[in-house]
């Protein structure tokens, strides 16, 4: 089976601006062997861009420079759609555990990785996905600066 990682919006925009103080780490993760699938929900994306264009750096990412940098970005990742079932399951598992609030859209990266049957999920904020994480998840791993053999 190919190896297949899926991404949470920390890691993408760790990736994507070159001043995160985690860049390196996670842009060595979208530079897998082009034998590795990278998925993202396309919840992602929008949460990507929003991100992007509320940093306070200097000068600031309009949403044009944010829209681009998406777009080079789907070269490498593929935006999986989640279908109404993937909603319906985010909000069952958040309600089952008793999460309420933006969870869900946690719920939702993690999900649409369990759908696509991701190996490994990549995120810089463990803790939040590791609640809702299931025994079929993919294993949820903080980007380092040594990745595990794929």
């Amino acid at each position: 089976m190919k190896a297949k990682l899926a991404f949470d919006t920390s890691v993408l925009v760790a990736a994507l601006v070159e001043d995160h103080p985690e860049h390196l780490r996670a842009a060595s993760w979208l530079r897998a062997p082009k034998s590795v699938v990278r998925m993202a929900s396309a919840h992602a994306f929008a949460e990507t861009w929003a991100v992007l264009t509320a940093m306070p750096i200097e000068p600031r990412i309009s949403g044009q420079v944010a829209l681009t940098a998406l777009q080079r970005l789907e070269r490498v990742v593929t935006f999986v759609r989640p279908d109404k079932a993937t909603y319906a399951a985010a909000a069952a598992r958040c309600a089952s555990l008793g999460l309420r609030s933006g969870t869900i859209y946690d719920a939702l990266h993690l999900i649409s990785a369990e759908s696509e049957q991701a190996t490994l999920f990549l995120t810089f904020n463990e803790r939040d996905f590791a609640r809702l994480a299931e025994t079929q998840s993919p294993r949820i791993v903080v980007p380092s600066d040594a990745r595990p053999a794929l």
